[in-house]
């Protein structure tokens, strides 16, 4: 039986949690994955390729299913959650998750795994940075606008 190939990546934020998932869904990363496979020359062998929501305000993610050599069938999921730092903050975690259909399909994978993992970590980590630097923005574009209301109530 075939067993899975996980990765995990974090990443803290100082945007909240409410912002940091705003940021998250806000992102659309498979332009990148889509020129990444293309660049490959294996955009072509991409079975199916979504979004997916798993618990709305902490966790998202998307699968991408491909055809390999020989008829063999893998996947690859990456799972983004967001969860409170416990202070004003946010972590985020990406984990991804490859695996196969069969025994075959899990030999196919391993043998592709130099190339394949690459690619799922840098896809991973770029995803962590968008993420951040989008949720960043949309922090203190939220101070900016409400930092007159924050002054008077200081003052």
């Amino acid at each position: 039986m075939s067993r899975p190939i996980t990765s995990h990546f974090h990443k803290p934020i100082s945007a909240s949690p409410d912002t940091t998932y705003s940021a998250l869904l806000a992102l659309d990363s498979t332009p990148q994955l889509k020129r990444a496979l293309a660049a490959l020359g294996v955009e072509d062998r991409v079975i199916s390729s979504h979004r997916i929501e798993i618990a709305p305000r902490r966790c998202a993610g998307y699968a991408l299913v491909w055809w390999m050599a020989g008829g063999c069938r893998a996947e690859i999921t990456w799972m983004a959650s967001v969860k409170s730092d416990g202070d004003s903050g946010s972590l985020l975690s990406i984990a991804a998750r490859v695996d196969a259909d069969d025994e075959r399909s899990y030999k196919q994978l391993l043998s592709a795994w130099p190339v394949l993992g690459r690619l799922a970590d840098m896809h991973s980590r770029r995803t962590l940075a968008a993420v951040a630097e989008l949720a960043d923005q949309y922090a203190n574009e939220r101070d900016a606008i409400a930092a007159p209301a924050t002054l008077r109530a200081v003052v």
